[in-house]
């Protein structure tokens, strides 16, 4: 991920899950685009797909894409309640029961859309490209997570 979307990327986590005021719903929609076509930049650029197989591959990637935003939407939810919470110091272990239940839970979506697509990604590509995908996958998804570390605090049991 390259250093300038690594920067816009922060600020839309910021806006996600701080409610940034400076960051208008345009400015996190070009965000969202922004890093939408860096993925796909990556994907291209390391996959090296023939042209039969990106024709079968991008529609399969777009619905997947799809599905996998729709969680993380949920994941960011899950986020700005957590930070919602945790400056009203408003965090109980009942709270953080429900929290934990909540995110394990969006992990096991995540993984149970990966497991889902895998046979739909390998009509479309050859195993080998299939993994490479995956890492591509995981390698993006580590940075983003990466990131969004930096910007949550973590739980003071104290």
């Amino acid at each position: 991920m390259n250093q300038f979307v690594a920067k816009v990327l922060c600020l839309l986590l910021l806006a996600l899950v701080a409610a940034v005021p400076a960051v208008s719903d345009d400015g996190v929609e070009q965000g969202r685009a922004m890093i939408k076509a860096e993925r796909e930049n990556m994907i291209r650029a390391e996959l090296h797909m023939t042209e039969e197989e990106a024709a079968r591959f991008w529609p399969t990637y777009s619905k997947y894409r799809s599905e996998h935003d729709e969680i993380m939407e949920e994941y960011g939810q899950l986020i700005a309640d957590y930070l919602r919470r945790y400056d009203d110091a408003d965090l109980s272990n009942k709270y953080a029961d429900k929290m934990l239940k909540s995110f394990f839970k969006n992990k096991e979506k995540r993984l149970a859309l990966q497991k889902r697509y895998l046979s739909r990604f390998k009509a479309a590509l050859p195993a080998m490209k299939v993994a490479r995908f995956y890492q591509l996958e995981n390698k993006f998804n580590i940075d983003v997570e990466s990131q969004l570390s930096r910007l949550v605090p973590l739980v003071d049991p104290s």
